[in-house]
């Protein structure tokens, strides 16, 4: 598994939650053909990989979902999702989908990269001194968020993450890690987060820097195996862009067999237009296709070394070096015809 990546935030995710699809058994079909639906945790940006998908024409919804809430998303309302799992797996009822080995038995699931874990903190904080902090340079301060969720973290008794009597100080209400950094920028406390969410939860005011001793937070893409055969196959070519496999690569998918049928049914249409554009279409494939197989390669455009050698292979001779066609008479000094002897 890859270490400290982070796809390329270049398109930002919606942040409107309410107008999602509603359950379905699988993609959403419109006018245009198949729908995929893709999910993805808060500070995920996977605009590189959504724009790649809709270039080439295929129809996507994509949703932002709450972290933790994608088990009771995927297969009801996304049919693949972008998800984190834990670096510390609880052991409570229903926490082990969490665990890789555990989520691999009731998923198909592909690892993608792992992601370091900062601590958010105000700009003016002494810790910025510091390029990246050691989790035992927060035992003094008070931590928005659960000890179960940051074992590694120990609150000394005379910190401000304890009350009078040693024990760890009860936290305020938080909804969600935007909830977090808001009291972070009202100095209540500091707030750990994988380095994504701090990048996203971005503001003047404050700033981020590596824990380097806390594990990194896997990143896994993640689908039901009980999709119907149409949308596994897209989840199939969507994660094949995910991991950087190209368009038309020796792994195929159902869905380019989707595709090569719809030609046929153009080729097969009685309507002029719809022929001739189906004709060029094929034209265009096949000049594409010629392209990127190279081709083969002739004497034009390579070097006179590489000609002559070819000739020699092939048993022809090289063309003489004087009067620029077989038979010219050679050239003398100066450009003149050399006499002959």
């Amino acid at each position: 598994m890859e270490s400290h990546a982070h796809p390329e935030p270049d398109q930002p995710a919606p942040t409107d939650q309410q107008d999602v699809p509603g359950p379905s058994s699988g993609a959403s079909d419109t006018a245009q053909g198949p729908v995929l639906r893709v999910g993805y945790e808060t500070g995920m940006m996977p605009g590189k990989w959504l724009r790649r998908w809709r270039e080439r024409g295929d129809g996507l919804e994509e949703q932002q979902l709450a972290p933790g809430q994608w088990p009771q998303a995927l297969g009801e309302t996304v049919d693949v999702a972008l998800i984190r799992l834990t670096p510390h797996p609880h052991t409570e009822a229903g926490a082990a989908l969490a665990d890789l080995t555990q989520l691999r038995e009731s998923f198909h699931v592909v690892e993608l990269y792992d992601e370091q874990q900062v601590v958010i903190l105000p700009v003016d904080d002494e810790l910025t001194l510091l390029d990246d902090v050691p989790v035992g340079e927060l035992a003094d301060e008070w931590l928005l968020q659960e000890l179960d969720q940051l074992p590694e973290h120990r609150p000394s008794a005379e910190g401000r993450g304890t009350d009078d009597a040693g024990a760890p100080r009860q936290l305020p209400e938080i909804a969600d890690s935007g909830a977090a950094v808001e009291l972070v920028a009202a100095g209540v406390g500091l707030y750990v987060a994988p380095m994504s969410v701090a990048r996203w939860h971005h503001r003047k005011d404050l700033t981020y820097r590596p824990i380097q001793d806390l594990p990194l937070v896997p990143v896994v893409l993640v689908w039901p195996k009980d999709l119907p055969e149409q949308t596994e196959a897209m989840v199939q070519d969507f994660q094949g862009i995910v991991r950087g496999r190209r368009e038309g690569s020796s792994r195929g998918s159902e869905s380019e067999a989707i595709a090569s049928r719809a030609d046929e049914d153009l080729s097969n249409s009685r309507d002029p237009e719809v022929q001739r554009a189906a004709s060029a279409a094929r034209k265009r494939s096949k000049a594409k296709s010629g392209s990127a197989s190279g081709g083969s390669r002739t004497g034009k455009g390579t070097s006179r070394g590489d000609q002559l050698a070819g000739k020699r292979l092939a048993g022809g001779r090289p063309r003489r070096s004087g009067g620029g066609r077989p038979g010219g008479k050679p050239k003398g000094r100066g450009g003149r015809p050399g006499r002959g002897r």
